[in-house]
């Protein structure tokens, strides 16, 4: 395993997580829509499609957490950077 494959798993597990039980307040079908095309692309081994949009939406994932549109379980939120 490559370190591409390494950090794309990691983020891949750790999405799946938090998009299992999290609360979208605004944008829940953009973050659905982007989560379906990481799948897509995960699954089809095309990895650096797939490592892009995982960073992608943690961005945004990020943004909706600090401003309040995300709820996310709390031991979740080690992976998130609190701006507040």
């Amino acid at each position: 395993m490559n370190e591409l494959e390494y950090y794309l798993d990691r983020e891949y597990k750790k999405l799946s997580l938090i998009l299992k039980d999290a609360k979208i307040k605004k944008g829940e079908r953009f973050i659905k829509a982007y989560w379906e095309d990481i799948k897509y692309f995960y699954q089809k081994g095309e990895k650096v499609k797939a490592f892009e949009l995982v960073m992608y939406i943690w961005g945004i994932l990020d943004c909706l957490y600090n401003t309040g549109y995300l709820e996310i379980n709390p031991s979740h939120k080690k992976w998130f950077k609190d701006m507040s």
